[in-house]
């Protein structure tokens, strides 16, 4: 009898031992499951705000640049209540190319406008549309101090020559620019209202 006692305690180790190493796996699989389930959903949140920052279609240089040319725009309207905040920044980016051209860097003159400032203006070469070709050709361009001088004078000269009377819809204005001859590209209109609602310029409208 002592001796049967002995054997079934000998019995009995190994099958403690075996439960026991069966509840460590389950619970060291629960955890690694469990960091598993975070590391997913973590780098889904960041798959998710990656997305939505490129779904944004700017760039930090884009940004800085909307920025940089909303805010006097803003300020502008504001006194003077004549061209959309919209309809300046969208101008700005496509006559400027996001303000890398030659004639903002060194002339404050993100629009493209000829003639001379105050006296001052430089001759830079230009694209054009003659009977639906595009040519290069050299023109002088306003050489402004600063880019509020810009904002200011861009604004009294489409108010002057190519709005007759206030404009709050960008759409309008955008096609009031074309068909009233502020540029030769016959989609001009069309660029303008996509960069404006691409990039929800209209927002500085209010």
């Amino acid at each position: 009898m002592p001796k049967r006692r002995r054997s079934r305690k000998r019995n009995s180790h190994p099958a403690t031992a075996t439960w026991i190493f069966v509840l460590v796996l389950l619970v060291l699989g629960g955890g690694l499951l469990v960091r598993g389930k975070i590391k997913t959903e973590i780098q889904s949140a960041r798959i998710n705000q990656t997305t939505s920052e490129s779904s944004s279609g700017e760039t930090a240089a884009q940004q800085k640049f909307i920025t940089k040319m909303a805010n006097p725009a803003v300020r502008v309207y504001r006194q003077n209540g004549q061209v959309l905040p919209s309809i300046v920044i969208a101008q700005a980016i496509l006559e400027s190319s996001w303000g890398t051209s030659a004639l903002f860097l060194q002339a404050n003159n993100p629009f493209g406008v000829k003639g001379s400032y105050e006296g001052q203006s430089k001759s830079f070469p230009t694209n054009e549309y003659v009977n639906g070709k595009k040519i290069t050709i050299n023109a002088n361009f306003r050489d402004y101090p600063n880019l509020t001088a810009a904002i200011l004078d861009h604004d009294a000269l489409l108010k002057r020559s190519y709005f007759k009377q206030t404009v709050t819809d960008y759409t309008v204005a955008a096609k009031l620019l074309q068909n009233n001859g502020y540029a030769t590209d016959p989609k001009y209109a069309k660029k303008l209202t996509n960069l404006i609602a691409t990039y929800n310029l209209n927002q500085y409208d209010t």
